[in-house]
This record gives C-alpha cells, sequence and structure tokens, in this order.
C-alpha cells in the first residue's frame, strides 16, 4: 500500500491533474465503514455489482479500487463523495429551498438574495378572489334584497327599478 501511495504521489507531482489530487480528502483502507455508503452506491450504480453477493476478497479489490478513483477525485459523480451533504443538497431542492453554488466560495450577494427570498411575503392569487369593488358591489346586492324582503314580508308593494331581481317564489308564504 506503500508503495501505491508513492507511485501516485509522484503521478502527482508530474500529472496535469496535480490539483484534483485529494481535494475531496484522502482515504484508506481503515475508511471502509465510514464510507459504506458512498460504496456500496457507486458499486451498484457505476460497476453494477450488487454488494450482497460478492465475495470479501472481491469487496477489498473494489474498494481498493473505489479509494484510487476517490483519491484522484475522478470519481463520475459528486454523492460518491459524500452521500449525506448529497442527500441533504437534494432535499432542500426538491423543498425549494435556495442553495448556495456547488463551489465553496462565498458569495455575499447569494447570502442577500436568500435572505430577501426568506422576508418576502408570498402574494395572494388574485384570480380567486374578489377585488374591493366587485366585494362591495356584492354587499350592496345582498342589503338590496334583504330589504325587498322585509318589504315582501310587510305586504309592502316592491319597486321593479330596485335593481334586485328576485323570482317572486322566495319570499311567498
Amino acid at each position: 500500500m506503500l508503495t501505491f501511495i508513492c507511485s501516485l504521489l509522484q503521478k502527482k507531482k508530474t500529472s496535469t491533474h496535480a490539483s484534483q489530487w485529494g481535494k475531496h480528502g484522502i482515504i484508506s483502507e481503515v475508511d471502509i465503514f465510514s464510507k459504506t455508503s458512498e460504496f456500496q452506491t457507486w458499486l451498484v450504480e457505476e460497476r453494477k455489482i450488487n454488494p450482497e453477493t460478492i465475495s470479501k476478497d472481491q469487496n477489498k479489490k473494489e474498494f481498493a479500487r473505489f479509494i484510487e478513483d476517490f483519491n484522484t477525485a475522478t470519481l463520475p459523480h459528486e454523492k460518491y463523495y459524500n452521500m449525506e451533504a448529497y442527500e441533504r443538497r437534494m432535499s432542500a431542492l426538491r423543498a425549494g429551498e435556495y442553495l448556495p453554488p456547488a463551489d465553496d466560495h462565498y458569495d455575499p450577494s447569494a447570502d442577500m438574495k436568500a435572505l430577501s427570498n426568506a422576508h418576502k411575503k408570498k402574494g395572494a392569487d388574485t384570480s380567486t378572489y374578489l377585488n374591493k369593488e366587485r366585494l362591495m358591489e356584492l354587499r350592496k346586492v345582498q342589503n338590496e334584497r334583504v330589504e325587498a324582503g322585509k318589504m315582501k314580508l310587510l305586504g309592502m308593494d316592491i319597486k321593479q327599478n330596485m335593481g334586485v331581481r328576485m323570482d317572486g317564489t322566495v319570499f311567498d308564504d
């Protein structure tokens, strides 16, 4: 294992991807328990291997391959580096929350945007609610109908030009 790491360090110095080495951290065989979810997801999705059916020896070989890809930052997706952070990010996206950019740089304008979005009131859907003028008109019609109903009960004649259309059956006894 030591010779393997030394050879990778040599490659690091001469490779064009030198800045990628250890970008997401460096793991070894002892990290098999801390990286179980990432490793098993990688096995299933990338290697098309069921982790429950492989032997311990093959599992060890596959984890060595995973270690190499992890340390050189060549895994095909971000979730294989930190499954928990990926799941948090995806659940926040599903919930419609604003997420900072994927790179780890601080962006003050993103903070200001998130803050202003948090304080904004969500606008009411105006298509389902009545505006004030329409509401006042309906209230006037209701009051006229009540007044016409009382006049009818008292036996008074209701003017036809009162503005309220009523069929005669509603207030008849």
